[in-house]
């Protein structure tokens, strides 16, 4: 008996895969749903829907019997007739009239059905309605202060627990940099860091709607930023060896705007025999370490 579990976008997504991987059709297994999904908030958080195929098992009666749809056709004659042979006898039916069974919701056709019909729910499954007006809430004058309250409300409207651990403000340089612990970090640090910089995109949006001096703010959580920093530092050594040795550009993967900068600075103050520029555009952008020699050689 064939089975296969499958994890898509959404569950009509994980049927129609099951689908193609057991070679079956929709009325020949039967699906359980393992998981349903969620959106997630602003793309954070998401988890694809799972489902379980598993091939039916054929019986004798009911439903679930297989069919004979051959017909039956007459030796000679064409055309269909009611009417009684020429030895007296009744005519037989052109084609075979022994009865069917009823339908059911598994024997027709996929496109046809509800895209809940035949699905096998949890007997579990609660649904709660989640309401995310909120009252109306003055932004604190302190940018800090301010932060703090979007970070703590964005994550609690997004259902994770968390809890901010470290705060600092550097009003000269207009930086403020926020650290939370969450049990669901992976959220936020999976795919490069993709959650955190979007909610860090998110929170610098939110306080510096209509405040004149502009303020950026930097999130971290499970000391990714310095871990990767320290990732980052290790490999641009071994990089500006493999430059200055074969004297041509290396290009780094893509990355963030942050983290180009970091490399900036690094090769900036620790390798002057090397310089960096960015080429691409959007998330392709990269940053391109290279001999100093090539620019002096070109403006020549």
């Amino acid at each position: 008996m064939k089975e296969t579990k499958v994890e898509a976008k959404t569950i009509q997504d994980a049927v129609e895969i099951g689908l193609i991987e057991l070679g079956l059709r929709r009325d020949q297994v039967e699906v359980v749903v393992v998981s349903e999904g969620t959106k997630g908030f602003l793309g954070l958080g998401a988890k694809k829907a799972c489902v379980m195929l598993r091939e039916k098992k054929w019986t004798g009666g009911g439903h679930h019997e297989e069919r004979d749809t051959r017909r039956e056709r007459p030796s000679s004659g064409r055309g269909r007739s009611d009417g009684p042979r020429r030895d007296g006898g009744p005519r037989r039916d052109r084609y075979d009239a022994r009865p069917r069974p009823a339908r059911t919701p598994q024997d027709r056709p996929y496109q046809e059905r509800r895209p809940d019909a035949g699905y096998a729910r949890r007997p579990d499954a609660v649904y709660q309605d989640i309401s995310l007006a909120m009252e109306a809430v003055q932004a604190p004058e302190d940018p800090m202060e301010h932060a703090k309250l979007a970070l703590t409300t964005t994550l609690k409207l997004m259902g994770l627990e968390a809890s901010i651990t470290d705060t600092r403000h550097d009003a000269a340089e207009g930086i403020i940099s926020m650290k939370f612990d969450s049990p669901d970090a992976t959220v936020f640090t999976a795919e490069n860091a993709r959650g955190l910089q979007s909610l860090q995109f998110l929170i610098n949006s939110i306080i510096n709607k209509n405040r004149k001096n502009r303020i950026s703010v930097r999130i971290d959580t499970a000391d990714y930023w310095n871990k990767k920093e320290e990732e980052l530092a290790l490999k641009m050594e071994a990089v500006v060896k493999d430059v200055i040795g074969t004297a041509r550009p290396y290009r780094l993967e893509p990355m963030s705007a942050p983290l180009r900068k970091f490399v900036h600075s690094l090769i900036k103050a620790k390798y002057p025999e090397v310089e960096t520029l960015s080429e691409g555009e959007g998330k392709w952008r990269k940053v391109v370490i290279r001999p100093v020699t090539q620019k002096e050689t070109a403006q020549q």
